[in-house]
């Protein structure tokens, strides 16, 4: 009989989930005191399973039921349990099956339709993957959802909406000069935002009254990658596949997680090693209140992995394993608020904005980010002062109310050409304001070239074009995404943009200038006074060097006012003159920055970049 093919024992109840043992597979998961616990099998895509085992009491420890079963390669099989009068999966199950396409609900009257699967041997040759690591300080992170960044018709891949789709896009990511992907929750998630306690049967009849869980910021199923995000019938493949190519192209994946209050601490660690090993992921972007932050930063496993939180203590950046590469890092909207005032002209927003622009920890790295998908687009930021949510069907009470945004003089789109370059001058000083600090600088998909959500700041049930990316506008901005390729060229070029340690303001290394000073309408002298809008910050490269020579300077001539404004320039060595390398003003001749005996006047709302080197030719 073919039941007598398994045998059964006493499995390990201290590794949850399955394990592949030398004698079989070790079944273990966590079940409510009081419930019989049965083991379901099935054949691959069977709808019925083919044996089930209820588990006995000797098989628990605690609240563990763990069994160890022998006889047959359970790889093609999948598996539930049945705990009560239940079919429920497994919460450390590596894949589901039979989830559906994504939104889709699963009929509770079909209790068996999705299973779970089991972890393959991998058919990747790991050992001669070439696995990149890029420090902090030269790491341009970009963002994206895995589906919403594909999706639309307009994207010019073949697998829409998938990994394999992300794939496609690599050899973009690479033109664009970017050095890591992060990717919005890409685990299992219900799509569904229905309250967790309410029961299934009730949440499937009336599922189009609840809104769609479009971003996946939720309870999931953290050690399986989405189904529904994969153009195959095999998710852990095409997810491996895609960071496979990554790191060939030379590339970072970071996965984000959110781990809510009440998440078991082990659990969520033994998450994050799951994809660091099985799935060779290079760090991980972990928020939520349930986030067991000191774990997981002396987990010597992660210590060369990136581990992104909402905040950083100074003792877990004191105790992480290798201080001369850090591998924590601070990442959250303190940044992005401050600059925000400042690109808009806010009074008193110029201090607070360059000591974002300098701030560098000793002990861990800042991300910062003028935006993400948590508000308005990079074009919307300069497009809207209110926000638009009304397809939320929320009656627009949903998403943040302050966004420092300015709209230029007329609230959407316009025809108005002074309004629109207004804008596009706008949107470069935003990403010049992020790309020239101190910090990580974390690129939001599409905005680099202007993509728009219409105004909509918290897009989490959009699954339709509000939320996805609009690649037509790649080529309607072509202008824009070689600015920001040359940005972030610019940025790799001049080491003093990206230092190890934050800018001390004092010629420490006796090179005759300190490594960054501030100029107004004097040299030498910032004006910080709360109605400053401008000013002058200047670099010394040799402090990005090794030498015991200033060899060259980088002046960032800023100015968020309304009016033109002079700033002072510092003299130079004999030879070097001052030249402008970059600059975010895209109108008519007469708007171009233009130096004045020690002074360059710039104009209205606009940055510019000025290198100074022993070969540097004038204007």
């Amino acid at each position: 009989m073919e039941d007598q093919k398994l045998s059964l024992k006493k499995g390990n109840p201290r590794v949850l989930g399955v394990t592949r043992m030398e004698d079989g597979y070790n079944f273990a998961l966590c079940a409510p005191d009081g419930e019989e616990v049965s083991l379901l099998i099935y054949k691959k895509g069977d709808l019925k399973p083919q044996w089930e085992f209820a588990l006995p009491e000797q098989y628990r420890t605690g609240s563990v039921y763990a069994v160890c079963v022998s006889g047959v390669d359970l790889e093609d099989y999948e598996y539930n349990y049945r705990i009560g009068q239940r079919v429920s999966q497994d919460a450390y199950a590596a894949v589901l099956r039979g989830t559906g396409a994504f939104g889709e609900l699963a009929d509770p009257s079909q209790p068996h339709k999705v299973r779970c699967g089991i972890f393959p041997v991998s058919r990747l040759s790991w050992e001669e993957e070439s696995r990149p690591w890029t420090p902090y300080e030269d790491t341009v992170i970009y963002k994206v959802h895995v589906r919403g960044y594909t999706m639309h018709r307009n994207s010019r891949v073949r697998c829409k909406g998938t990994f394999a789709g992300l794939q496609e896009k690599i050899p973009y990511f690479r033109d664009l000069g970017i050095t890591a992907l992060e990717l919005m929750p890409a685990y299992e998630f219900r799509e569904v935002m229905a309250p967790e306690e309410m029961p299934l049967e009730y949440v499937y009849k009336m599922k189009d009254k609840f809104a769609l869980n479009f971003w996946g910021y939720t309870r999931g199923y953290y050690f399986a990658p989405k189904a529904a995000y994969s153009h195959s019938a095999d998710p852990i493949q095409e997810f491996q596949d895609l960071v496979a190519a990554l790191h060939k192209a030379g590339l970072e994946c970071i996965m984000e997680f959110y781990f809510p209050v009440g998440c078991n601490p082990g659990m969520a660690a033994a998450v994050i090693r799951h994809w660091k090993m099985q799935y060779h992921v290079d760090g991980f972007h972990l928020i939520g209140d349930g986030v067991p932050r000191n774990l997981l930063a002396g987990d010597p496993l992660l210590s060369q992995t990136k581990l992104l939180f909402g905040a950083v203590d100074a003792g877990e950046a004191d105790g992480q394993w290798a201080p001369g590469d850090k591998n924590l890092a601070e990442c959250n909207e303190g940044f992005k608020q401050d600059m925000r005032r400042w690109l808009k002209g806010d009074e008193d927003s110029l201090e607070p904005a360059l000591n974002r622009m300098r701030r560098n920890p000793k002990g861990h790295a800042v991300v910062n980010y003028m935006v993400s998908q948590d508000g308005f687009t990079l074009q919307d930021l300069v497009s809207y002062e209110r926000k638009h949510n009304e397809a939320n069907m929320e009656g627009n009470q949903d998403g943040v109310t302050h966004n420092y945004s300015w709209n230029c003089g007329v609230e959407g789109q316009t025809r108005k050409k002074s309004i629109r370059m207004l804008r596009a001058r706008q949107v470069r000083n935003a990403f010049l304001m992020t790309l020239f600090s101190q910090g990580v600088p974390l690129i939001y998909g599409g905005d680099e070239f202007g993509n728009s959500q219409q105004g909509n700041n918290n897009a989490y049930c959009q699954d339709n074009e509000i939320g996805w990316v609009d690649w037509s506008r790649a080529k309607r901005n072509q202008d824009l995404v070689e600015f920001v390729k040359e940005a972030i060229s610019f940025r790799k070029s001049h080491k003093t943009l990206h230092m190890r340690q934050e800018p001390q303001g004092v010629d420490y290394r006796s090179l005759g200038y300190p490594d960054i000073s501030y100029h107004g309408q004097r040299a030498w002298y910032g004006d910080l006074e709360p109605v400053s809008r401008q000013i002058g910050i200047m670099y010394c490269e040799g402090y990005g060097s090794e030498g015991d020579q200033a060899q060259g300077f980088l002046y960032l001539a800023c100015n968020l006012h309304w009016e033109s404004q002079r700033l002072a320039l510092p003299h130079l060595p004999d030879k070097m003159v001052w030249t402008v390398a970059l600059k975010t003003c895209v109108e008519e001749e007469q708007e171009k920055p233009r130096f004045e005996d020690d002074f360059v006047l710039v104009p209205a709302r606009t940055i510019v970049a000025l290198c100074a080197d022993s070969e540097s030719v004038s204007m």
